[in-house]
C-alpha cells in the first residue's frame, strides 16, 4: 500500500516529536515525586517492616498457623484446584502436592486427554489425584457452575492456582496482538476467565472462612514492549486484581498470592519470543517457579511472588520511570526486537 503522507511509517525522530517545555516539566515533577516517595517507601521498609520481618524467623511455627475450628479442618484435609495444570507452570505445582497424603488435587485442564496422560506419567502419587475438564472460553455463568459443581463434587476447595492464559501469540491470529479479535480472545481468557473462576473459589472460601489462592499475573505486566499490547493489558489488570483481592480477602480468612513470572522456560515465553534476537535473560525453569508459589501459598507472609527474582526487581524499577522515559523505552524494545513476530502454535 502506497501513501502520499512522507511522516507514515519513518522511525526517525521527527521535530513534532519533541516533547514541549510543559510537558517535560510536568515529567520532572513525576520523576522528582517518585523519588520522594521511593525514598520514604525504602525508609519505612528497612525500619518497620525489616525488623518484624527478622522477629517471625524466631516465632513458633504453630503460631503462624491460622487458627480457628473450620481452618484446622480444612488446614488437614487440603483440596487443590490447579487450572491449567496440563503443562508448565500447573504441573509444576501439581507436583509439588503429589507426596502429600490425605491431599486431594483436582487437575483441571480444557483438554482432558492432555491433563490424564499428564497425570498417568506421574506413576504412583500418595495424594489423591482427579482429572476434570474446564473451559474458560465458553460463557462466564457456566464457568462458575462448573467450578459450583468441582468444589461440590471434590471439595470444599481449599487451595486455588489459577494459572490458565493465553498470548498473543499462541493464537496465530496476530503476532503484534494489535487486532479485535486478539484482544477479545485475551480478554475472554486471561481476565475474564481467571476472574470467574478465582471470584467463584473466593465467594466460596469466604463462606468458610479459610482458604488460599495463588493469581498468576506477569511481569511483562508491570513493563514489556509495544508490540505486547494485548497480553500486557490483561495482565497488568490481573496484578492489580489479585493484589487488591488480598487485602479485600484477608479479613475473611481467604489468603491471596500474586504471581509474576518473567520469561520461564517454558512453552508461552518460547511461543512469545520466535524472534527474540538474544537468549532469553533470566529464563529458567518452570518447575522453579512452581516450588516459589507454593512456598509462598503454604508459609504466607508473601503477597506477591516475582521469578526470577532479578527481573522483577527490574521491572519494578521501571515502574518508576517518568511518561516520557516509559515511552522512550518501549520504543527502544520493540525495536531491539525483545518480542518477536507472530508464530502459529503447532
Amino acid at each position: 500500500m502506497t501513501t502520499n503522507n512522507p511522516e507514515l511509517g519513518l522511525t526517525s525522530l521527527l521535530p513534532r516529536h519533541i516533547p514541549t517545555v510543559g510537558y517535560t516539566i510536568q515529567n520532572i515533577l513525576i520523576s522528582l515525586t517518585t523519588l520522594a516517595s521511593s525514598a520514604a517507601s525504602l525508609f519505612f521498609t528497612l525500619c518497620f517492616i525489616l525488623p518484624l520481618s527478622l522477629l517471625r524467623a524466631f516465632i513458633p511455627r504453630s503460631l503462624l498457623i491460622p487458627r480457628g475450628r473450620t481452618a484446622e479442618v480444612m488446614r488437614k484435609n487440603k483440596v487443590v484446584l490447579i487450572i491449567g495444570a496440563s503443562r508448565g507452570i500447573g504441573f509444576g505445582v501439581l507436583k509439588q502436592y503429589v507426596n502429600e497424603p490425605d491431599t486431594v488435587i483436582i487437575a483441571a485442564s480444557k483438554s482432558i486427554e492432555l491433563i490424564r496422560k499428564a497425570v498417568i506419567e506421574l506413576g504412583y502419587t500418595r495424594a489423591t489425584l482427579q482429572c476434570t475438564e474446564l473451559d474458560l472460553t465458553v460463557p462466564k455463568k457456566q464457568v462458575v457452575d462448573n467450578l459450583r459443581n468441582i468444589d461440590k463434587k471434590y471439595g470444599p476447595v481449599t487451595h486455588l492456582y489459577a494459572v490458565s492464559g493465553i498470548s498473543t501469540q499462541l493464537n496465530g491470529k496476530d503476532g503484534n496482538g494489535i487486532t479485535m479479535d486478539t484482544m477479545a480472545d485475551m480478554i475472554n481468557v486471561n481476565i475474564s476467565g481467571t476472574v470467574a473462576s478465582v471470584l467463584t473459589m473466593y465467594e466460596l472460601m469466604k463462606l468458610r472462612g479459610y482458604g488460599k489462592i495463588c493469581v498468576i499475573g506477569t511481569i511483562p505486566g508491570l513493563s514489556s514492549p509495544a508490540k505486547t499490547i494485548c497480553y500486557k493489558s490483561t495482565k497488568s489488570f490481573i496484578n492489580t486484581f489479585a493484589t487488591s483481592l488480598r487485602i479485600v480477602a484477608a479479613p475473611h480468612g481467604v489468603e491471596v498470592v500474586t504471581v509474576q513470572p518473567g520469561f520461564l522456560d517454558a512453552r508461552m515465553s518460547k511461543s512469545m519470543m520466535p524472534g527474540q534476537k538474544g537468549p532469553l535473560t533470566g529464563a529458567t525453569e518452570a518447575g522453579r517457579m512452581a516450588v516459589e508459589m507454593v512456598r509462598a501459598v503454604e508459609c504466607g507472609g508473601v503477597g506477591v511472588v516475582c521469578w526470577p527474582v532479578k527481573k522483577g526487581v527490574l521491572m519494578y524499577g521501571f515502574e518508576a520511570v517518568n511518561p516520557i522515559c516509559e515511552e522512550i523505552g518501549k520504543w527502544v524494545s520493540m525495536k531491539a526486537g525483545m518480542v518477536g513476530k507472530g508464530k502459529k502454535s503447532s
